[in-house]
């Protein structure tokens, strides 16, 4: 498969994801948080910034300015609206192997993306957003045949999330001791139904949901299950260029692997932040190395 198109489909899978990620943490830190002071929505905003990659100002004056620049402006890399632009112009760059149903899918979306939501509203807006990421997901998983296009896909998907959860459980949006805080962590890595559904006999502490989000072999949310998802894309797929940067993927989520679900709370803050750093070094990797297209001779 030509780089030029692995790299298209690869950035269709990640920014698809994106946009699921950050509508889910947008509607849990900032649409539908409890009220409270000033400082602390600029503190919460400042480290949702961080989780999502966001090189903007992190001085937000008000929540309705976070969702603004998170969700709508398409000049902010890490909104939802930049990542259904790029998720549909590198669909367009690789007609020739994706489907019709997903080209469709993103073209509708990208068409449809509002410039404006009132705050009231942002709760329904963010809903319709991961509706229509896994929408987007959903015709791929159903039609798409496992050959290189389905692993491109599937391991910008993969490295999107696994960064994004390992982030989360590495900034300050989470209080490992508090069983709110894990609460809200779970709901915003899509996992908060899946981890009560498991739990129907006691109320499940910071312990219970630390050990789901990093170590559940079942849930595609947790850490283990995305760290195994990625590392199986990329025996497949990964070039020898970026072996090193492979080798210590490998060796990050064996380390994972090692964590016991016992010390899973002690170990959540450092793990996030291994893995999140393991992830990125093998983006940068793919995009330098073996995405990049040179610029024609002139």
């Amino acid at each position: 498969m030509l780089s030029r198109l692995a790299g298209s489909v690869f950035h269709v899978g990640s920014s698809v994801e994106r946009t699921d990620v950050v509508a889910r943490m947008l509607d849990v830190y900032v649409a539908r948080r409890e009220p409270s002071g000033v400082e602390q929505d600029r503190a919460v905003a400042a480290e949702l910034r961080a989780v999502v990659g966001s090189a903007g100002p992190a001085n937000d004056p008000d929540r309705a300015a976070t969702i603004d620049s998170l969700a709508l402006d398409r000049h902010e890399p890490a909104s939802i609206a930049s990542a259904v632009a790029v998720a549909r112009d590198n669909a367009r760059r690789a007609r020739d192997v994706v489907s019709t149903e997903l080209w469709d899918c993103l073209n509708v979306t990208r068409s449809r993306m509002p410039r404006k939501v009132a705050p009231d509203r942002a709760h329904e807006f963010l809903g319709w957003v991961r509706e229509r990421s896994a929408l987007a997901i959903g015709v791929v998983e159903a039609d798409a045949s496992r050959d290189e296009v389905w692993e491109f896909f599937t391991l910008g998907r993969s490295l999107e999330r696994c960064s994004a959860t390992a982030k989360l459980l590495a900034s300050g949006l989470l209080d490992p001791q508090s069983g709110p805080s894990w609460a809200n962590a779970l709901r915003a890595c899509g996992a908060g139904e899946a981890f009560q559904r498991g739990r129907d006999h006691h109320t499940p502490g910071p312990e219970d949901a630390a050990a789901f989000l990093l170590l559940d072999e079942h849930s595609p949310r947790s850490l283990r299950f995305l760290a195994r998802r990625t590392d199986e894309c990329l025996a497949d797929v990964a070039p020898s260029c970026i072996e090193d940067e492979v080798r210590a993927f490998v060796e990050t989520r064996a380390r994972l692997e090692s964590v016991s679900e016992d010390t899973a709370l002690l170990a959540a803050r450092s793990a996030g932040e291994r893995l999140a750093a393991a992830a990125d070094r093998v983006v940068a990797a793919l995009d330098e190395r073996v995405f990049a297209v040179a610029e024609p001779a002139r």
